[in-house]
């Protein structure tokens, strides 16, 4: 979310397109984190919650704390790399497919640049409100 004093940064594909290289980098770090933290809370729930038991041989509470100090690292790693994407100038709207949008114009008003990290370059926009079901080739453009 962008302050209200904040201006909104739009940029050119070309501008886009240089921030990839450091997008994917910070998308990978994103995403292992958020393995992270699925894989710890799935481990809590299965341990602690009535999934399958620990074989008793771990102190189940140095397990549910090192567990969660697991779960709350890898939430501040994704919080961290969401705010470097911010500032950047990007919009994170998916993190489980790497999607993170940048604000352009088009005709007069303001649309978004979208791309997944798995795409060359930037290759869509889309309204604001369209999201990605809305995407377009940027040959449209």
């Amino acid at each position: 979310m962008q302050p209200d004093d904040e201006p909104i940064r739009l940029f050119t594909v070309e501008e886009a397109d240089e921030l990839l290289p450091r997008l994917r980098r910070i998308l990978a770090q994103l995403q292992e984190a958020r393995q992270r933290l699925l894989d710890a809370q799935r481990q809590l729930g299965d341990r602690f919650h009535g999934g399958p038991r620990a074989n008793g041989h771990a102190n189940p509470n140095s397990e549910m704390a090192r567990l969660t100090t697991a779960s709350e690292d890898a939430q501040a790693q994704i919080r961290a790399a969401a705010e470097a994407i911010h500032e950047l100038g990007g919009e994170l709207k998916d993190p489980e497919r790497g999607m993170v949008d940048f604000r352009t114009e088009r005709e007069g008003r303001v649309v978004y640049l979208c791309w997944l990290m798995d795409e060359p370059r930037v290759m869509y926009w889309h309204e604001l409100d369209a999201g990605y079901r809305g995407r377009q080739r940027l040959g449209d453009f």
